[in-house]
């Protein structure tokens, strides 16, 4: 009787054990395929907002290389060279030919808009991933936008610079051709002047001939404290330069994927961007979450010498996606899918919970950073 006891006691400790090892049991491949459709710019001014991208979604289907069923994910890739009339072309291709069971978008907010007018004819589920424009996911069920939009980013921008750095004196410049730049400016100047924040200028950059030399002395001369530059990084960089020029040094804050496209295409001049201020999805100096440490040592692994922030948000994109199909009984269900994406809730990012909305808006925090070297140094985070 004791012998049997015991016997009984030791096989109870044995699978104990097991079920705390933290391992889980390999996955046996189903032999199906499962298409997912991948639209940016791997070509063209944009190629290293695409490439880097992507990066970060073969990271999570090296960690993941097969959904729980056994089923393999195949990533169908069109390039889109961020020209909204080539990624409706792509898309309709994705859709109709290849018959992809989902769609993730690199490019930024017109073409995500261009997408957005024809996703619920398609009834597909469509992730966004990188495009900040507030309509995005509106008026549409099937796509989703996983970044913050620019309501929230520029209305954190403004309430920023007035309670946190006490300035009050702004000028603007916007891109008045550029969905991103404009929706921006708008946002930050309609929230700025709400909290008794005087916008002294607005200058629209709208040629390439542009004086910028006049423009930083008048603002000089009429005290400005602070330029808000929700502009192309080249815009930046000219801005700057024209700064120092004449020994000015207001505080200067620019929007989101700053100084990874400067990393990216314009190395030589990162010195001309410390100091600034960068509103961020990601900073180099706050501690990543146990999963964002996984993803970045394998991520390491695999791709030497990057350092822009968009890699992350592919990974996050991409197993977002996997974690919704993971949820359906058929994976190839696009209903399902879309319906488990818009109940994402407290998905373990790179720095911090992701939630998304049945509207397809997300809840994740934004960073404000200053930017150093070449590194993002943390200020606040923001929810």
């Amino acid at each position: 009787m004791k012998k049997t006891a015991y016997l009984i006691l030791i096989i109870l400790l044995l699978l104990l054990l097991s079920g705390c090892s933290g391992e889980q049991s390999p996955i046996t491949p189903s032999g199906t395929t499962i298409k997912v459709g991948v639209i940016g710019p791997m070509s063209g001014p944009e190629q290293a907002l695409g490439e880097d991208t992507l990066k970060g979604i073969q990271t999570a289907l090296h960690l993941h290389p097969y959904l729980d069923n056994g089923d393999a994910i195949k990533l169908r890739i069109e390039d889109d060279q961020n020209n909204p009339e080539l990624t409706l072309k792509a898309f309709r291709k994705l859709v109709d030919s290849d018959n992809v069971s989902a769609v993730i978008l690199l490019s930024t907010s017109a073409s995500a808009l261009a997408v957005n007018s024809i996703a619920d004819q398609h009834q597909i589920p469509v992730l966004v991933l990188l495009a900040t424009h507030s309509d995005i996911s509106k008026d549409t069920q099937y796509v989703s936008q996983i970044c913050f939009d620019n309501t929230f980013q520029g209305k954190v921008a403004a309430l920023f610079v007035r309670d946190e750095l006490l300035l009050d004196r702004v000028a603007v410049f916007n891109n008045p051709n550029s969905f991103h730049s404009s929706s921006l400016a708008d946002e930050f100047i309609r929230k700025f002047r709400s909290i008794e924040g005087q916008i002294t200028d607005v200058i629209p950059i709208v040629a390439e001939t542009v004086d910028y030399d006049i423009i930083v002395t008048h603002l000089r001369e009429e005290n400005v404290q602070l330029l808000y530059l929700p502009v192309t990084a080249e815009d930046v960089i000219t801005i700057s330069k024209a700064a120092e020029k004449i020994g000015w040094t207001p505080e200067v804050m620019t929007g989101d994927g700053l100084l990874s496209i400067v990393l990216a295409r314009h190395q030589e001049d990162i010195g001309h961007l410390d100091g600034l201020l960068a509103i961020d999805m990601y900073s180099n100096t706050i501690e990543m979450t146990p999963a964002g440490k996984k993803v970045a040592k394998v991520y390491h692994s695999l791709f030497k010498g990057n350092k822009s922030s968009f890699p992350a948000t592919g990974f996050e994109g991409i197993a977002i996606l996997l974690q919704a199909m993971n949820r359906c009984q058929d994976p190839a269900d696009r209903e399902c899918v879309n319906a488990m994406i818009r109940d994402t809730v407290d998905f373990d990012g790179i720095m911090g919970k992701i939630t998304i909305r049945p509207d397809g808006k997300t809840l994740r925090p934004l960073v404000v950073n200053r930017i150093r070297g070449e590194q993002m140094e943390f200020v606040v985070k923001v929810y």
